[in-house]
């Protein structure tokens, strides 16, 4: 006694929905291990960042907390630049930068901002 024709069709697509979950999970894995590897070499750049900020080998006293406070600042510049370049290239980039901002302020999110810190300092410089 053979297969009908609905036996047939359904252990087609099983088989095809098989392959196609393989390849999702296969791509997802390997996915997953591209970003960590490019995560591990990331915190190796931000370490090495923080090691010369701070300039750990030249020196023989811990730094302050204001200088890992300072340090840490510096390292957060590094992401907000790279979004900040990225967000201004687009027409009306700026504006979305702002519009975020206040977005984050009116839902009471504190010290939430794309623009690096150099910005914020020119703009304090000049007020004065």
């Amino acid at each position: 006694m053979g297969m009908n024709n609905a036996t047939r069709r359904f252990n087609i697509k099983a088989r095809l929905f098989a392959r196609k979950a393989k390849r999702s999970i296969s791509y997802l894995g390997n996915g997953f291990g591209q970003e960590y590897d490019e995560t591990k070499d990331m915190a190796k750049v931000f370490f090495y960042l923080l090691e010369n900020k701070l300039n750990l080998n030249e020196r023989e006293t811990v730094p302050t907390e204001e200088e890992v406070k300072n340090a840490i600042e510096q390292l957060k510049d590094i992401g907000r630049i790279s979004i900040f370049t990225s967000i201004s290239l687009i027409p009306g980039g700026g504006f979305s930068l702002i519009g975020l901002e206040l977005l984050a302020r009116k839902f009471g999110v504190k010290n939430f901002t794309f623009i690096p810190s150099a910005f914020h300092e020119k703009k304090k410089k000049e007020a004065k």
